[in-house]
């Protein structure tokens, strides 16, 4: 082989090396944009699944949170109307007791202001029972006496055959009566009066507590459990925002 020859083989050889060494970097090229490419593909999929999750993880917080406030806000009403039950109770059932003693007292103190007012008592009852042939009334020991010793001024308010009894049950004053033809009994005790009383200021009270001042709790609570949901949700956005 002459030089020339030589020569010329080489530069094919070094021609073909380049043109070699340019393709490999053309593909090597290609494949790292393909590879940069499949990155970003993954990159923008993971993005968008955590985004999703993200999504779905604030849905589920804000609901059970709202869920939360919400149990919160039927449990402390529930809690509030049974603590004003309970006041109401107490409150009417200490205002019979107090009555009971205050009457009680001026009953010792005026014992004779007391049987008038008794007295006026049976004579009503008496014009309701004019046509009764035969009543029995029932007083408590200390007017069974006073009525035993002064008979007439129970007798005369009657037009038909009374009997006198001590009550079986104790009560501070009034009577009870009893007709036997007819099986009917009346309490017109004063245990029995203050207990209608306490029945009409108990309807008072439940008519004007109730409606009224539960409705304003109600709708203080409320309020309260909106701007916690309303706090929430601003939260969640300022995280949003940092994130």
């Amino acid at each position: 082989m002459s030089i020339s020859e030589h020569k010329e083989l080489k530069e094919q050889f070094g021609s073909l090396g380049l043109n070699l060494i340019k393709k490999a970097e053309i593909e090597i090229k290609e494949m790292n944009q393909t590879t940069l490419f499949q990155k970003s593909q993954i990159k923008k999929n993971l993005k968008k699944r955590s985004n999703e999750n993200a999504l779905r993880t604030k849905t589920h917080f804000i609901e059970t949170n709202n869920q939360l406030l919400n149990n919160a806000l039927a449990s402390t009403l529930l809690k509030i109307k049974q603590d004003i039950l309970e006041l109401k109770n107490n409150l009417l059932i200490e205002l019979r007791l107090v009555l009971l003693k205050r009457i009680e007292s001026n009953i010792n103190n005026k014992y004779e202001m007391y049987i008038g007012y008794l007295i006026n008592d049976l004579k009503k009852f008496a014009h309701t029972i004019k046509h009764t042939r035969e009543i029995s009334i029932a007083l408590n020991k200390r007017d069974y006496k006073f009525f035993s010793e002064n008979s007439r001024k129970i007798q005369d308010l009657f037009k038909t055959q009374i009997t006198l009894q001590i009550a079986d049950d104790s009560f501070i004053g009034g009577f009870k009566a009893y007709i036997e033809s007819e099986n009917i009994s009346y309490d017109v005790t004063i245990e029995n009066y203050i207990l209608k009383q306490s029945i009409l200021i108990e309807s008072a009270f439940s008519e004007k507590f109730s409606e009224k001042s539960i409705t304003e709790l109600t709708q203080k609570l409320e309020k309260f459990i909106i701007n916690k949901k309303k706090s929430i949700q601003e939260h969640l956005k300022e995280y949003d925002r940092i994130g």
